[in-house]
């Protein structure tokens, strides 16, 4: 299945920080945004057992691109491990209490950008269990998220048979990858190397990487998503270094050690587990981590001076760092996004996207009654959603600004089958009454674009999504190529 969830699409698919120990928070807003829109009470999404297995998920440099490979995309997810300087950032004297406060910087106090579609599954809110069953966890998303089972539309009397035009544009940057890298690295007095895979697949990174050997640290850029998406990663620095090794086997360590080599080149030593150096001392307050993070951006070169910069509203207790996470004005929880892991030591991991919205020109677009009958085909109601910006905007905003009413459902009886019985197959029939020609965002293998999307209103109240361009816009490319 290929997912399009905007949730998801603002992390993924540029790999510049494949190679990265994974953020238990940003998986958990990944794998949450990346659930698909309900097709019926046995739909699931198969995952291969194998990416899961051995020692490629217990090792900083194998863990990032196990996790790319199941779609989350490369250096989205990356928000730990980036060493700062020797001098802490917080005095031996702060406590945990005064570092949990809501400091922001031009933003809100205490407003976050939950993550993922139900927020819940990413941190606990009052009111909301693990499982995000409160309704005001689902804020945002299409009819679909709402829906307990598979549905079908059917046009209502009144829908426009008629079609039209309307503006595409798509996530670009004039930044050269390799230009920048190079300029970011002497601008830190960064000495690294580039590592030499054995063979073309065997890399873990992107064209764009350098890694310092002395630190293990990691510089690594790409414009591959049409943004520019930069990472910096201390691994050696990150809390999650000695876990890696922890509980693993000789064969399993051989096994890394050789998956290592392939992929790094001769230049580049693996790493003992006696090199981690886990951050110590007082955990940074919101402010401080913020004003870490805004010195850390500022030296790479870019203008992030119209990002808005706050602590997350997530925070794992299990770990010693803030995170904090950043937007340009008015694109909350969109494409552009800049996160930073903040610990005692200063910034020990940061990911960035970087560009701007281009315009392709008018593309024709299908009418309303198309758009009703297109939502019946899966490849538009699965796998190339459409996610509208009043969701997106719901989703990053406070926690009960829900886009439709919540249904409440009596799931119907069921019994025993008896001979000559039809089969009982779950499907609500919904009428759409109302349709406008809006926009959205979605994926695509070029990256990030913003799209006509028509909003289908049903007589319930929940509203679908599907994409609007017409076929003669659209051009299917075989994935096996």
């Amino acid at each position: 299945m290929v997912d399009h969830d905007e949730a998801m699409a603002r992390l993924r698919d540029s790999d510049p920080a494949t190679g990265s120990h994974p953020d238990l928070n940003a998986l958990r807003s990944l794998v949450a945004g990346k659930a698909p829109a309900s097709q019926g009470t046995d739909h699931v999404t198969a995952v291969h057992d194998d990416l899961m297995r051995g020692p490629s998920l217990r090792a900083p440099w194998i863990a990032a691109a196990a996790v790319a490979a199941l779609g989350f995309g490369g250096g989205g997810y990356a928000l730990g491990a980036a060493g700062g300087g020797e001098t802490p950032i917080v005095s031996a004297s702060s406590t945990e209490d005064d570092s949990r406060d809501d400091g922001t910087d031009s933003g809100t106090a205490g407003e976050s950008a939950p993550l993922g579609d139900d927020g819940a599954a990413a941190t606990a809110m009052p009111g909301v269990d693990a499982m995000g069953s409160d309704e005001k966890s689902m804020a945002g998303g299409s009819g679909a998220m709402f829906d307990m089972g598979p549905v079908r539309l059917q046009a209502g009397p009144g829908l426009s048979a008629e079609r039209g035009t309307a503006p595409v544009r798509a996530l670009t940057t004039d930044e050269d990858p390799a230009a920048f890298l190079a300029a970011w690295a002497e601008r830190i007095d960064f000495q690294g190397v580039a590592p030499q895979p054995e063979s073309e697949g065997a890399g873990w990174y992107g064209e764009h990487v350098l890694i310092e050997v002395d630190t293990m640290r990691v510089l690594s850029v790409s414009t591959a998503g049409g943004a520019l998406q930069l990472s910096y990663e201390d691994q050696l620095r990150s809390p999650y270094c000695t876990d890696m090794y922890e509980g693993m086997s000789a064969e399993d360590l051989a096994t890394m050690k050789e998956e290592f080599a392939r992929a790094m080149g001769p230049d580049i030593p693996f790493p003992d587990q006696a090199e981690c150096q886990p951050p110590d001392g007082a955990l940074p307050t919101t402010e401080q981590a913020v004003a870490a993070a805004k010195d850390f951006f500022a030296s790479t070169g870019l203008d992030v001076s119209d990002y808005t910069l706050q602590a997350s509203e997530y925070q794992d207790p299990g770990v010693n760092y803030v995170m904090v996470e950043g937007w340009p004005e008015g694109q909350r929880g969109g494409e552009l996004m800049i996160n930073a892991s903040v610990g005692p030591d200063g910034v020990y991991s940061a990911w960035g996207a970087v560009g701007e919205m281009t315009s392709l020109g008018d593309y024709p677009v299908i009418s309303a009654v198309e758009a009703v009958e297109r939502y019946g085909q899966r490849a538009f109601a699965v796998e190339y959603t459409v996610t509208l910006a009043e969701d997106l905007a719901a989703q990053s905003g406070p926690t009960d600004s829900l886009t439709m009413p919540v249904p409440e459902y009596d799931p119907p009886e069921s019994g025993p089958l008896a001979p000559g019985d039809p089969l009982p197959l779950l499907m609500a029939d919904k009428v759409v009454t109302d349709a406008e020609l809006t926009s959205g965002t979605m994926w695509t293998s070029s990256g990030s674009v913003e799209v006509p999307a028509w909003k289908l209103v049903t007589d319930d109240g929940a509203h679908y999504s599907v994409l609007a361009l017409t076929d003669e816009s659209i051009k299917w490319v075989d994935w096996r190529q």
